[in-house]
Formats: C-alpha cells, structure tokens, sequence
C-alpha cells in the first residue's frame, strides 16, 4: 500500500462504526459492543487481515441467517475446573468472548480453568482472548480449529485448518509477552488481503492446488490451494492436536465437516471449537513473584548479545504494543479497498463510513 493512499481514522470512530452495524443488523447492543471493539482492536494491534476488513463477511452471514445475531451459549457440563459450553453457531467473538471468561472465573475458584466450546464460529485474532485473563495478573491461554485450508503432511486434499495458538502472560515493569500464531506460516487472512490489494505473495506461503509453491493469492487459497505449515511436519502435528483437544474433545465438527467463513451454506452452523485455559500464578511461585521473574527473564533476552544488524530483541506482544500505541496517536491505517467496502456497507445499512 503506497503512503499516499493510507487512510487513518480513530480507534473509537471505527469501533462506532462497527458496533452500529452489528446494531442495525439486529446484534443486541452489548455483544455489538463486544465484538465491534474486539474487530477494531485487531486493526489497532497491526492484524489488519483479522480486523475491519472482515465485517462486509461477517454482516453478510448474520443477513444471510447463518449466524445467530443473538448469542445462545449454553452450558453442557461442568466439572471442577473444567467447563463445556455449546455456541449454537453464535458468532465466534462472543462465544470465545464467553468461553474465556469462564475459564477466568473457574481459576478464580480453582487455580486453573479449562473450558471448551463447541459449534462456534470464526472469532478473528486470537491473541486477544488470552489477554483478557492479564487483568487478574492470570496466565491466559486459547488455541481453535478452523475450517480446512491446509493439505496435511504428504498429502494433496485441503482437509485440515491452521488452528491457531495464543498465549498470555502477564509482566511487571514491561508489557505482557503475548504469543499469537497460526500453524501455517501466514494465515488465509493475509493472501486474501494480498489479493484484495492485487499483491503477490512470497514463495513459501502457500501451494496451488497441484501442490506446487505459488506466488498468486488467489491460487494458494480460495482457488483451491494450501496454505503451507509452519516448521512442516511439526506444525502439521500441531494441527491435529488442536483439533482433538477441540472439536474432538467436545464431539464438534472437525476437519471437511467446518465450513468456510466465506462458504454459501443454508445449513448454518460454521462449527469451529475452541479451547481456553487460565492460570494463577498464585498457585506457584504468586503472582507479584513471578512478574518480577518474567521481568528479569525479559531483560535477560533483551541483554543478550544481538546479532549483525539488530539494534533491539524483541519479545513476543512487544511490536504489536508499540503499534497500537503509534496508531492511538495517529489513527489505524485502512486500505483503499477495504474502506470502499466498509463506504459500501455502510450505505446499505444507512450509516455513514465517517473518515
């Protein structure tokens, strides 16, 4: 994206903006605040493939009737620690939205909390969900399937998702260390951007649908292609254990049986699971104790002897703080498509794309 063509607009214009199409859509207030700051916040933090480039397909499907524009999440057993929640093919963000916080009240009472959720729907950046357990000074942790986008290891049939991974966990004096990422080396996001902006894409990225190395968008991913994974077999291994402690796990859809965010399907359901863990440090070493070890464990990687051309080490969360903080100060960046799009919904749901 050339310089000149960056549009910037306001954390919270854009949040409003969102929530009020949620709104108009029929999505009570309250969830259309949750998932409308949940969106713009992926924009806020530089995940613009996960962000507000996905709400003409997220209103779309709630229009369409294959999402609940009211959430029903309900309880199907609890034990302990642990819960089992049904979505009802509720929208992701409010389902793993709820699915944390449930996690997060079981550590309260227990220590831990696991909690997994079944016939969910796609829920955007994952990073976030393991975030919100950080206000309790909670370790959080949350990994998902997804409908198929990767060949597995040797084989040639898209069967399997990216299924992703995050993890948070809280510091004293520096930000927390936030661990985010699919088990593909780039997420479907970013080729469906590329082509969107009419970019290719580096070899490496994904595969045609004959399984050879391409540099089209398109190719690798919607015409049929894979998505290739991360550290090979090892991520492809990755995959499938996410999938068992998920959809398995809670006898939700899995593999060819998830639908695609942008499948034409009346069944409804897209059927993603999801898993979601929280921590007390307290239950160890306690919680002031152990962010001051993870302060000292951060400033040891960032002594450590740098490589030719490195002025800074990085810890995981820390670029995506600085840019939030850089884009708070100057507004989040927006493609030329994609505000043509957001222009678009907006005047099909009679409300102004204010930039």
């Amino acid at each position: 994206m050339a310089q000149n063509d960056v549009q910037r607009m306001a954390f919270e214009a854009l949040k409003n903006f969102c929530q009020e199409a949620y709104r108009k859509t029929g999505v009570p207030p309250l969830e259309a605040e949750i998932v409308a700051d949940l969106l713009v916040r992926s924009d806020l933090r530089g995940v613009e493939t996960h962000g507000v480039t996905r709400l003409p397909i997220y209103i779309q499907r709630l229009q369409k009737g294959y999402v609940r524009k009211e959430a029903k999440i309900t309880v199907v057993k609890e034990k302990g620690p642990t819960g089992f929640l049904d979505a009802h093919g509720s929208m992701g963000h409010i389902a793993a939205y709820r699915g944390m916080e449930k996690a997060i009240a079981k550590a309260e009472e227990f220590g831990i909390g696991w909690v997994s959720v079944k016939d969910s729907g796609h829920f955007g950046v994952a990073g976030l969900f393991p975030m919100m357990a950080l206000k309790k000074d909670f370790i959080g942790y949350v990994f998902t399937n997804s409908a198929p986008m990767m060949f597995p290891w040797g084989g040639r049939e898209r069967i399997i998702g990216n299924n992703p991974l995050a993890y948070a966990i809280p510091a004293g004096k520096y930000q927390p260390v936030v661990l985010d990422f699919s088990l593909s080396v780039v997420p479907s996001g970013k080729l469906i951007l590329s082509r969107k902006k009419g970019e290719k894409i580096p070899l490496g990225w994904a595969f045609d649908k004959n399984g050879l190395p391409t540099e089209d968008p398109y190719e690798g991913y919607e015409g049929g292609g894979s998505l290739a994974p991360v550290g090979g077999h090892k991520g492809y291994g990755l995959v499938l254990v996410h999938e068992m402690l998920t959809s398995v796990l809670t006898g939700g859809k899995w593999t060819r049986n998830i639908k695609s965010l942008y499948e034409e399907d009346k069944s409804g359901i897209q059927g993603t699971c999801h898993t979601f863990m929280a921590l007390d440090p307290d239950c160890f070493v306690g919680r002031e104790e152990f962010k001051k070890s993870v302060d000292s464990y951060i400033e040891a990687i960032k002594g450590s002897a740098k490589g030719s051309g490195t002025e800074e080490i990085l810890v995981p969360g820390e670029p995506e703080y600085r840019i939030e903080q850089k884009f708070l100060k100057e507004g989040i960046p927006l493609a030329p498509n994609t505000v043509k799009e957001l222009t678009s919904l907006g005047q099909s749901l009679g409300i102004p794309f204010i930039r």
